[in-house]
């Protein structure tokens, strides 16, 4: 059997949660399609397609049912919405109101054909769609419609058409704009590129590009393509991707990402990853992939309405069959009966929680907050304890050499001499040094070698030279005593050795992250206790606390992986916690973790092993406090929901509500749960 293709497609006319239902199974009764997901927060359906022919059996399928079903990335045909069926019966309703003014007996006929013009498109997709849902939003409309026909209500009956067609384009409207809102950042990435040729600069479509092309970013120009700057400096805008307002200064080496904004200043960065395979592109995909995962409010909310509306039908199949025969009013009651059709659709109550989630998610990717689930999401919100890794996570990961001292008498620069050890070496250190010697003259050195444990070594001018641990070296007690007194100021430790004889001591401290004090004074002030988790030694782990105002108490040095995993699975137990971490070595802690945060600097294993992905760290209480302001809409959408639901649904017992409020508290709950959804797109973080 062929080996299952993924394919992408936009569902057109799916435009609530039910119609995702009813269009996922659809497809899955299709064959030749192997799995199928769909989600209505984002109105895309993947299908692992078996058999070539399936896509066009399932294109056909839901044509039938009323929706279009076309290849991700084609364009869109005409606005949302039956727009046009509302034109018609709106138009047809001002005519039978006018008719009903100056020819009352053509009135109600006129009523009628308002309301059966405007029924018919509603009638032909419950039809189609009867077998995967009998009691759509369609069907119950088409219902009561008819009923209030027959008992006579044809003006209401065409208000009801006219009211519930505008509620789906008003729907339709707002969840398309929603949809584009998510996938707004895309559209940050320029359609053109200016790169470097043979033959000079050259204008060329984005598409052109290629890993390795070097281009030429002008101020006021957004970077075409992830990529590191070769040459130039200027003032970059990343804050549709970190959130930070303040331009960053870039020259030389830094990396930018596509879609960022020179503001002033030029550049020219060579290419590291194609437009469409670049960082925007992977927050997308996040994106998604984290809609297609429900969160345990959304499953609660979708158990909840599956019995909500058998249970609506059979209190209206009581109003309409049962009451009058205690009570008369055989026609009062089944206008009743029809009203409670209307209220028994849970539309509302279905799109409370996805379109919050949604959103969150969306407005996280701008604040540099990649929430891979909606359930990661929901979690976050509830997470009393905060784990930090230290190096790479509070700290840059970039070990700098801030001072060299000689070991006796030094008769030349030593430096040189260092560098030419470390050119041969990939260790953080040695990295250090490089960096710290350029511009300085290079020694020419051979044979070099690493001793795990131990150190690096070379031969410099045919004399073995060497970067050691200073504790595997024999040293005076005058550079021991200086060993001692550097350690107790965090710094990390290097001796410089030549044929056995130690030359110098070469100190390095890794810097605090410049935003880590201010994260962590933000998550403080949501209630977080943060605790310091780190394989290195105490003092450098309480030389960093100093600095970022941690207390005593809250620094756990000296860990290994395993046992930093046991302190995060007993804070799991004692409420929950968030581990952020950086490392190969965080990746189980990451996992066990209830939320576990990784930032994107880091390594591959850490970032697999998280829920959320961070692009700094000054993102990360904009995740916390994210989270809590999207549970907190989802808890407003429920109340909206079924505080509106709830009392109609009284008010039509009551008999002091009919068929037209019914429909206004149903679609008007929708649009209003859709709205306050979308707040969240522009909260500020």
């Amino acid at each position: 059997m062929e080996t299952p293709r993924v394919r992408v497609y936009q569902v057109e006319g799916m435009d609530c949660a039910d119609c995702a239902r009813k269009v996922e199974g659809a497809l899955r009764a299709v064959p030749g399609i192997a799995k199928v997901e769909v989600s209505f927060q984002s109105g895309k359906a993947y299908l692992h397609l078996e058999a070539p022919e399936a896509e066009r059996v399932a294109a056909q399928t839901l044509s039938a049912l009323g929706y279009r079903l076309r290849p991700e990335g084609e364009a869109a045909e005409g606005l949302p919405g039956p727009w046009r069926w509302a034109l018609l019966s709106g138009g047809l309703l001002l005519l039978a109101f006018l008719l009903s003014r100056f020819l009352p007996g053509w009135g109600g006929l006129g009523y009628a054909l308002a309301a059966l013009v405007g029924v018919w498109p509603l009638a032909r997709r419950a039809l189609l769609g009867l077998r995967q849902n009998p009691f759509s939003m369609q069907a119950l409309v088409t219902v009561s419609t008819l009923g209030a026909l027959l008992i006579g209500a044809q003006a209401e009956a065409a208000v009801v058409v006219f009211l519930f067609l505008v509620g789906e384009v008003l729907e339709a409207y707002s969840v398309a704009q929603a949809r584009r809102a998510l996938f707004a950042l895309g559209e940050l990435l320029p359609r053109r590129a200016y790169r470097l040729g043979e033959a000079g600069v050259e204008e060329v479509p984005l598409e052109a590009l290629r890993v390795g092309d070097r281009v030429r970013v002008p101020p006021g120009e957004r970077v075409p393509a992830d990529g590191r700057v070769v040459s130039g400096e200027a003032l970059v805008e990343e804050s549709a991707f970190t959130g930070e307002p303040l331009p960053q200064a870039k020259a030389p080496g830094d990396r930018v990402l596509g879609g960022s904004l020179v503001v002033e200043g030029s550049l020219v960065v060579e290419v590291e990853r194609h437009p469409k395979e670049g960082f925007l592109a992977e927050m997308e995909r996040l994106a998604e992939a984290a809609l297609l995962r429900k969160s345990q409010a959304e499953r609660v909310v979708d158990a909840f309405s599956r019995r909500y509306t058998p249970l609506v039908l059979a209190l209206a199949a009581f109003v309409a069959l049962v009451l009058p025969l205690f009570q008369g009013d055989f026609l009062g009651h089944v206008y009743r009966a029809l009203a409670l059709l209307l209220i028994a659709c849970p539309c509302a109550l279905v799109v409370s929680v996805p379109a919050a989630i949604a959103a969150g998610v969306a407005r996280g990717a701008k604040a540099g907050v990649l929430f891979k689930s909606g359930a990661a999401l929901e979690r976050l919100a509830g997470v009393r304890h905060l784990a930090l890794d230290k190096t790479g996570t509070l700290t840059l990961g970039r070990p700098r050499l801030v001072e060299l001292r000689p070991l006796g008498e030094a008769s030349r620069d030593l430096l040189p001499l260092a560098k030419a050890v470390a050119e041969g070496s990939g260790h953080p250190l040695a990295r250090a040094v490089r960096e710290a010697a350029i511009g300085l003259p290079s020694l020419p050195a051979e044979a070099h070698r690493t001793v795990p444990g131990l150190g690096a070594f070379a031969r410099v001018a045919g004399r073995e030279v060497g970067l050691v641990r200073p504790e595997a070296w024999p040293l005076t007690e005058e550079a021991m005593a200086l060993v001692r007194a550097w350690q107790a100021q965090g710094r990390t430790l290097s001796l410089l050795v030549e044929e056995e004889r130690p030359l110098a001591l070469l100190a390095f401290q890794d810097e605090a992250r410049p935003e880590a004090a201010q994260a962590l004074r933000a998550l403080r002030g949501l209630g977080l206790r943060p605790l310091l988790l780190t394989g290195d030694r105490e003092e450098a782990a309480r030389a960093l606390a100093q600095a970022l105002g941690l207390a005593e108490g809250e620094v756990l040095a000296g860990l290994s992986p395993v046992e930093k995993l046991q302190v995060v699975a007993d804070l799991a137990e004692r409420g929950g916690v968030a581990m952020v971490g950086d490392g190969v070595n965080d990746a189980p802690a990451l996992a066990r973790a209830t939320v576990g945060l990784a930032v994107a600097e880091g390594t591959e294993a850490a970032l697999r092993a998280a829920d959320v992905g961070l692009l700094s760290l000054a993102a990360l209480p904009r995740a916390f406090y994210l989270s809590r302001r999207t549970l907190a809409v989802v808890r407003q959408n429920i109340a909206l929901a079924v505080g509106l639901k709830g009392l109609f649904l009284l008010t039509t017992l009551l008999g002091l509500t009919g068929l037209w409020p019914a429909v206004l508290a149903d679609n008007g709950a929708l649009v209003l749960v859709t709205l306050n959804s979308l707040r969240l797109l522009w909260a500020r973080v």
